[in-house]
């Protein structure tokens, strides 16, 4: 594996970033490019970190390198690190990952077992039962992970061209949402990719009884959403609306959401069997065969 060098980038969870100097090793290099010692990175600077006050500050620096990133490789009793993802932690208790890069060298992993002590005195942070955080931190830990995961929805929306570059930089930097964007109402809805992954139970508490509708001439429907959405409830004048808690979607109930409201009737009868006599001589395989899962 390559292991970390002077130009890798390192990050802690916010977008700090590593200050990174070799001093001991400055021998050994990839295109002129020195390695770096676990003593080089443990106790380094971070700037940058947008970490707010209220979720215990900015990361500052680097507490501890995970023995486990280890190469077997050493100069003066001290280690190389691989570039191995998660690599260390900061004094704020987050972690630091290390943005894999190439280089020309490769060390084989070490086979030790070092003391997880770091040398650094952990910055406002109490470590219970041999390493473990307590709730206040655990909690801080899940905002800042919220907060992470909020903002990949929006780079996402960005790419699409819904979301301003302003917006997204007023989110990161100073936690305000987007007031025409939807929001999600859960960051375990967003996906690796920015992108909304619904839970199997389409968000229900309880799992709902389903009811079968036929749709007639002058029948009223209604949802939310954008016009690429297909979840629509019946509408009836006396009854009014469902109430959004009780639909399947994966959103809060905002002001964003309830500018996307629409209301639809039926203009005439539609008759099925006509539709699955077009379909049929459409030739299409994939859309008759996705028409029998759905029957």
């Amino acid at each position: 594996m390559h292991p970390i060098l002077e130009d890798n980038t390192l990050v802690c969870l916010h977008g700090g970033r590593v200050k990174l100097k070799a001093k001991k090793a400055k021998r050994i290099k990839s295109d002129n490019v020195p390695i770096m010692l676990d003593n080089e990175i443990q106790g380094a600077s971070i700037s940058g970190c947008l970490n707010p006050p209220i979720l215990g500050g900015p990361c500052t620096k680097v507490a501890m390198v995970f023995a486990y990133t280890y190469s077997d490789h050493k100069v003066n009793n001290k280690h190389s690190v691989l570039q191995m993802g998660l690599i260390g932690m900061s004094i704020k208790g987050y972690p630091i990952f290390a943005i894999p890069k190439k280089n020309k060298i490769k060390f084989a992993l070490a086979k030790i077992q070092a003391s997880p002590l770091a040398k650094i005195k952990f910055d406002r942070i109490r470590w219970e039962g041999g390493g473990k955080l307590g709730a206040a931190q655990r909690r801080r830990r899940e905002k800042s992970k919220e907060k992470a995961k909020m903002l990949l929805y929006l780079e996402n929306e960005n790419k699409k061209g819904k979301v301003s570059d302003k917006e997204v930089h007023l989110y990161k930097h100073n936690g305000i949402w987007p007031k025409d964007t939807p929001k999600p109402r859960s960051f375990d809805y967003i996906g690796e990719n920015g992108k909304i992954k619904y839970p199997d139970d389409d968000g229900y508490k309880i799992p709902p009884i389903p009811k079968e509708i036929t749709l007639k001439k002058g029948m009223k429907l209604d949802r939310y959403g954008d016009n690429l959405g297909s979840f629509v409830c019946p509408f009836k004048e006396k009854k009014g609306a469902i109430p959004y808690e009780k639909r399947s979607l994966p959103y809060e109930n905002n002001e964003a959401m309830q500018k996307t409201y629409k209301r639809y009737e039926v203009l005439e009868d539609i008759n099925m069997e006509s539709v699955e006599r077009k379909i049929k001589m459409s030739g299409d395989d994939k859309l008759i065969e996705k028409i029998k899962e759905l029957k």
